[in-house]
């Protein structure tokens, strides 16, 4: 039983270890995603600022396009963040329960070693109280 217990701890923990792994990437790339969009806003913004410098048609009509096009790749950029965040939310959920399935196991382990000890003192004391009555007895027969 032991050995048994002890292999599916090793399992429980290589899987609690694939959800760690899996839920930092997937951290990462979340953020990398978010500062990009946070780039790319900052960017846009900037642009907006500067536009009111600008006199010329020409030049604030290639700005407006390049902000049309900015807003169109920063919308395409937060939904890729909005998936990364599902993604990243689902590899959090999967650590947690492959954390509450180690402990789970971990637990079990943990009772049946208490119980074999208790059981170990059974017996010590038995044996003790056996002795103890078989000495006993031996004086009351001289």
């Amino acid at each position: 039983m032991r050995d048994t217990l002890s292999v599916l701890q090793r399992i429980r923990q290589h899987r609690k270890k694939g959800a760690e792994n899996a839920f930092v990437e997937a951290e990462r790339a979340r953020d990398a995603q978010e500062t990009l969009v946070s780039e790319m806003e900052d960017e846009i913004n900037e642009s907006r600022q500067n536009d009111a410098d600008d006199d010329e048609a020409c030049w604030v009509a290639q700005a407006a396009a390049w902000r049309l096009k900015m807003e169109v790749r920063l919308r395409t950029e937060k939904g890729r963040l909005h998936e990364r965040e599902g993604i990243s939310d689902d590899r959090q959920r999967e650590l947690a329960r492959a954390s509450r399935e180690h402990r789970v196991v971990e637990r079990i382990i943990e009772i049946n070693n208490e119980r074999r000890k208790v059981d170990e003192r059974r017996k010590e004391g038995r044996k003790l109280d056996a002795m103890g009555t078989s000495r006993w007895n031996r004086k009351g027969i001289e």
